[in-house]
């Protein structure tokens, strides 16, 4: 999805996430195998932010 954004744009962006990088499938994947694990079993109705730290 941001392969399409210029190096120079690219850089901007991430000097704003205060993680300091642009997120990857495997943040989400993470997430996804913890909520799907016996380990989350008593998380009910929130919203996770997987953004590094950057709300808009």
């Amino acid at each position: 999805m941001t392969d399409a954004i210029p190096e120079k744009d690219r850089d901007l962006l991430i000097a704003q996430i205060p993680s300091k990088r642009l997120g990857t499938p495997e943040d989400v994947a993470a997430l996804v195998c913890f909520l799907a694990s016996d380990y989350a079993g008593y998380i009910t109705g929130q919203v996770i932010h997987i953004n590094g730290g950057l709300y808009t």
